[in-house]
C-alpha cells in the first residue's frame, strides 16, 4: 500500500499541539517553506495584544464566579433538602396513580389515533407549524380560563356602601327618602315561607323540579351562559334562579346589556360551582339576600324593614306579592310606581296559585289587600315623581363621588299641599268609584309648591326638568352646604302656563296597564293670588253628580287659599281658562237610552296568556275561566303553562262574564285539559268535554291516577 505523494504520515504516539486562539492558522505557501521553518525554530512571534489579554482575564473571572455559585448552590441544597423531601412526599404518593392514569389514556384507541394524526400532520408541509399554532392556541385558552377563574366575583356579592338622600319640604319636613341600603344576610329559615314561595313564583316556578348536572346538563348551562336572554320555561342543567343570581347579582350584568366573553365564561363557572356545591335552599337564601327590591335597595331584610317596617319573617301574602313583583322590575321606585308594582304583584299571586302554594280564595283575599297596600312613606308627592326629578337635577351639583348623606330642600309648601290633598279627596268622594283626580300649583318662578298625582308619575320632559330645577332651594352634602337659591325671578306668564299644562298632562295620563281610561271632564287652569293652579278629573260619569269636576276642584282649592291668605284670589275667566280634554258638561242628568237597548257582547280576546291554574288564564289583563273545567294548580298548572308557552290563544265568550271557550290553533283548551287529566269536568259541561274526561279516567291520566 502506498501513500499519496506530498503528504506525511500521522504520528499516533504524540498528537499535535493545538494552536492558540490568538494565533490564526496560516496556510502554507509554496516556495516559502524555509521561511516558515526558520520562524518556528527561532520561537519568535508577534507580541500578545491587549484584547487577547482582556479576554483571558474575563474568562478567568467567569470561571471563578461559576465555582463560587456551585459551592453556594451545594450549601443551599443541603439546607433545603429536608424541606423539599417533605414537600415532594404527596407527589410521590400521587405519582403512581398519575402514571396509571397516563398509561390507561395512552393505551386507549383514541390516543393512538390522535398520535397517528399528529405524526401524519407533521409529515405534511406546514404541518408542524399548524401543530405548534394549535398548541399555542390551546395554551392561550387555558391561560384565559385560569384568569377567569382567578377573577371570579365573591359569592357574598359586591359591597354596597350605605347612602341616604332626604328630600324636604320648604319648612324642612321630610317628604321622601332615597339612597342605598343593604340588608343583613339571613338564613332561608328566617324569611317568611309565603315570601319564599312568592319569590319563586316570580323568579323561577320550576326551581324545585328535579334536574341532573350530567354531560347534557353541563352543556345546557354553558349554552345558557352564552345566551343574552334567560328563558321563562323549564330548563335542563340547573335552575333558572341560579343563573339569574349569578348574572344579575354577582356579576352585575343588567338585562339586555352587552356582556364580554370573560363575563359569559365566569357565569358558566359560577353556575356550575353553585349547582354542584350548594343545595337549593341555600341558593334560594343567597338569591333573597342579593336580590334588588328597588333602586339602591338590596336584600329581603332591607326591603322588609325599609318598605313595611317589619322583619322578613313577619311578611303577609300581600306584602310578599308586592316585594316579589318589585324584584321583577327593580328599577321602579317602591313609593312612586305603586300602580305598576301592584299589577306585578297580582301576576305573582297568579303564579303562586299555579304552583299550588296558594288557594284561589287566598289569592283573592291577598289581591284585595294588595289593592290598598303602599310602602311606608308613600304620599301624593312621592307618587307624583317630583322628588326624583329634583334629585336628578341635583346630581350634577353633588359631584362625581356619591355622598354618604345629602339633604335637599324644595319649594313644596306643606300648607298648600294639605289643602290640595283634601280638595282632591273631597272631589273623588263626589265623583265615585273609578274617577281619578290631580292638582298642580306653581309659584311665580315656576317652581312646584303643591302636587297631587292620581295617575302616572310625571314624565321626564324638559318642562318637568325646568320645574324641578326651580323647585330646588337648598342642597347640603355630608353636613356642608353645596347650593342655595333663596330668591328667584318670576317666570313669564306664557312660559309658566306652558310648563303647567305639560306637567298636568303627564299627571292626567292614565296608569300603565289600565283597561279603561274612562271619560274625561278635562283640564282647568286658573290663578289664585300669585299662584298658577291646574286641575284635572277623569273617569267620572254623569250619573255620579260630579258636575263640572276640574273647575269645581279649582274653586275648592282657591277658596281654601283665600281663607289662608289675606289677598283675594283672582281667577281667570271660565271661557279663557278651560283646557278641555273632552266635551264640557252642564248640570248632571241621566243620559238618554234607546228602548230595548242591550249591552254589547263581550269582545273576543286574543294574545299570549298567563296560566293561573288549569281552569283559568289571564289574557290582556283580564281573568278568563275555561268553560266546563274545574282547574287544578301545582304540577298540572306548570305543565299546562309549558304546553302554552309563547302560543297565541283566541277566546270566545261562552255565557258568563268571565267564561270563555279558548283555542290554541285547532285545539280546544278545555278539551286538552280534561283529556290530559289536568282538571275535572264542571257541572253542565258539554258532551265532548265529558267524553274527554271519561277518556282520561279510563287511561288513569293526571288526577285519575
Amino acid at each position: 500500500m502506498t501513500t499519496q505523494p506530498g503528504r506525511d504520515w500521522l504520528d499516533l504516539a504524540s498528537p499535535a499541539a493545538k494552536p492558540r486562539r490568538s494565533e490564526a492558522p496560516r496556510p502554507e505557501t509554496p516556495g516559502i517553506e524555509g521561511a516558515g521553518s526558520h520562524r518556528a525554530m527561532s520561537g519568535t512571534g508577534p507580541a500578545p495584544s491587549r484584547v487577547s489579554a482582556g479576554r483571558r482575564r474575563i474568562s478567568e473571572g467567569v470561571a471563578q464566579a461559576r465555582s463560587v455559585a456551585a459551592r453556594a448552590g451545594s450549601a443551599a441544597a443541603g439546607h433545603l433538602q429536608p424541606v423539599l423531601s417533605a414537600a415532594a412526599m404527596p407527589l410521590r404518593r400521587v405519582a403512581p396513580a398519575w402514571r396509571g392514569v397516563t398509561d390507561r389514556v395512552g393505551s386507549h384507541p383514541l390516543a393512538s389515533r390522535a398520535a397517528g394524526a399528529v405524526r401524519r400532520a407533521g409529515a405534511v408541509p406546514w404541518g408542524r407549524a399548524l401543530l405548534v399554532g394549535s398548541l399555542g392556541l390551546l395554551g392561550l385558552a387555558a391561560l384565559f380560563l385560569a384568569w377567569c377563574a382567578a377573577t371570579l366575583p365573591p359569592l357574598a356579592g359586591p359591597p354596597h356602601p350605605g347612602r341616604t338622600l332626604t328630600v324636604q319640604a320648604q319648612d324642612g319636613t321630610p317628604i321622601a327618602r332615597r339612597g342605598v341600603a343593604q340588608g343583613r344576610a339571613l338564613p332561608v329559615g328566617a324569611v317568611a315561607p309565603v315570601m319564599r314561595r312568592a319569590f319563586l313564583a316570580a323568579q323561577d316556578p320550576w326551581f324545585e323540579d328535579h334536574y341532573r348536572l350530567d354531560g347534557a346538563g353541563i352543556a345546557a348551562v354553558i349554552n345558557q351562559a352564552f345566551r343574552d336572554t334567560i328563558s321563562d320555561g323549564p330548563r335542563a342543567g340547573s335552575p333558572r334562579l341560579t343563573q339569574r343570581l349569578v348574572r344579575r347579582d354577582l356579576i352585575g350584568a343588567a338585562p339586555g346589556a352587552p356582556r364580554s366573553l370573560a363575563d359569559r365564561v365566569r357565569e358558566a363557572m359560577l353556575v356550575l360551582w353553585l349547582s354542584a356545591r350548594e343545595d337549593r335552599p341555600r341558593i334560594l337564601g343567597r338569591a333573597l339576600d342579593l336580590a334588588r327590591f328597588g333602586p339602591g335597595l338590596t336584600g329581603i331584610d332591607a326591603a322588609a324593614r325599609s318598605l313595611f317596617g317589619k322583619e322578613a319573617s313577619a311578611l303577609v301574602p300581600a306584602e310578599a306579592a308586592y316585594l316579589a313583583g318589585l324584584s321583577l322590575a327593580p328599577d321602579l321606585q317602591p313609593d312612586r310606581d305603586v300602580t305598576r308594582i301592584r299589577a306585578l304583584g297580582r301576576d305573582v299571586l297568579d303564579g303562586m296559585v299555579m304552583r299550588g302554594d296558594l288557594s284561589a280564595a287566598g289569592a283573592a283575599e291577598a289581591g284585595l289587600a294588595l289593592d290598598g297596600l303602599s310602602p311606608v312613606g308613600t304620599n301624593p308627592v312621592t307618587r307624583s315623581g317630583v322628588p326624583d326629578l329634583v334629585l336628578a337635577e341635583a346630581a350634577a351639583r353633588l359631584g362625581p363621588e356619591p355622598p354618604r348623606e345629602a339633604v335637599l330642600r324644595t319649594t313644596l309648601d306643606r300648607g298648600l299641599q294639605t289643602m290640595a290633598e283634601k280638595a282632591v279627596e273631597r272631589r273623588l268622594d263626589a265623583a265615585g268609584r273609578g274617577a281619578r283626580a290631580g292638582l298642580l300649583i306653581l309659584g311665580p318662578d315656576g317652581a312646584v309648591q303643591a302636587v297631587v298625582a292620581g295617575g302616572s308619575p310625571l314624565a321626564d320632559t324638559p318642562e318637568a326638568r325646568r320645574a324641578a330645577a326651580a323647585s330646588l332651594r337648598h342642597l347640603g352634602r355630608d353636613g356642608r352646604p353645596v347650593y342655595d337659591r333663596l330668591v328667584a325671578g318670576p317666570m313669564p306668564a306664557a312660559d309658566r302656563r306652558t310648563a303647567l299644562l305639560t306637567l298636568l298632562a303627564g299627571l292626567a295620563r292614565p296608569p300603565e296597564g289600565s283597561d279603561d281610561a274612562g271619560s274625561r271632564d278635562g283640564l282647568f287652569v286658573g290663578t289664585a293670588d300669585d299662584l298658577l293652579i291646574g286641575t284635572y278629573l277623569s273617569g267620572a260619569s254623569v250619573e255620579n253628580g260630579a258636575g263640572d269636576g276640574p273647575e269645581a276642584l279649582f274653586q275648592d282649592v282657591a277658596a281654601q287659599i283665600a281663607k289662608a291668605r289675606p289677598a283675594p284670589p283672582v281667577a281667570e275667566p271660565r271661557e279663557a281658562a278651560r283646557e278641555t280634554g273632552g266635551t264640557p258638561r252642564g248640570a248632571s242628568r241621566p243620559a238618554w237610552q234607546n228602548p230595548g237597548e242591550r249591552p254589547s257582547p263581550a269582545p273576543t280576546l286574543r294574545g299570549v296568556p298567563r296560566v293561573i291554574d288549569t281552569g283559568r288564564l289571564r289574557l290582556d289583563g283580564q281573568a278568563v275561566r275555561l268553560a266546563g273545567v274545574e282547574g287544578q294548580g301545582g304540577t298540572y298548572a306548570r305543565e299546562f303553562r309549558q304546553y302554552l308557552r309563547r302560543r297565541e290563544v283566541t277566546c270566545q265568550p261562552a255565557g258568563a262574564a268571565d267564561l270563555y271557550r279558548c283555542r290554541a290553533g285547532e285545539q280546544d283548551l278545555s278539551e286538552v285539559v280534561l283529556f290530559n287529566g289536568a282538571g275535572r269536568a264542571a257541572p253542565g259541561a258539554s258532551p265532548d268535554l265529558q267524553a274527554a274526561e271519561a277518556n282520561a279516567r279510563a287511561r288513569k291520566a293526571g288526577v285519575w291516577q
